[in-house]
């Protein structure tokens, strides 16, 4: 029987980053579509649903990503998840406070508005992780 060669770091990642572009063209697809266009309710669910799938998928890539990665490449993933965990729910718990003091405009802060510090959040952990290791 034929040995399968093991996919180095870089290969491993490109169905990952194939999945996060897909994730993020259809969340801003669908965030125009619906701030734009103001579909029917149930075309407005279908739309937000829509990403969600998109996510789903790249979950399961990243998963299966992981799982092909050395210990240390794991380890930064893991540090950089628990890094963006910790000050996405910093971010949240100020944001709560703020409001209770100075409402908060929900057009400038709405949900919609903090995927995208998330995902920074997570590359700044990812950022001092692999200074860290690297």
């Amino acid at each position: 029987m034929k040995k399968q060669p093991v996919p180095s770091a870089a290969t491993s990642g490109k169905p990952v980053l194939t999945a996060g572009i897909i994730w993020a063209i259809t969340y801003i697809f669908s965030l125009l579509v619906l701030k734009e266009l103001a579909p029917e309710r149930i075309t407005g669910v279908a739309f937000s649903l829509l990403p969600v799938g998109a996510f789903a998928y790249f979950l399961f890539r990243l998963t299966k990503g992981i799982s092909q990665m050395d210990e240390l490449e794991v380890r930064i993933h893991l540090e950089a998840t628990a890094i963006a965990f910790s000050l996405s729910l910093m971010l949240l718990m100020l944001l709560g406070l703020l409001d209770l003091c100075v409402p908060l405009n929900k057009g400038d802060w709405g949900y919609r508005h903090l995927v995208p510090y998330f995902f920074l959040l997570y590359l700044l952990g990812m950022f001092l992780s692999r200074k860290k290791y690297l």
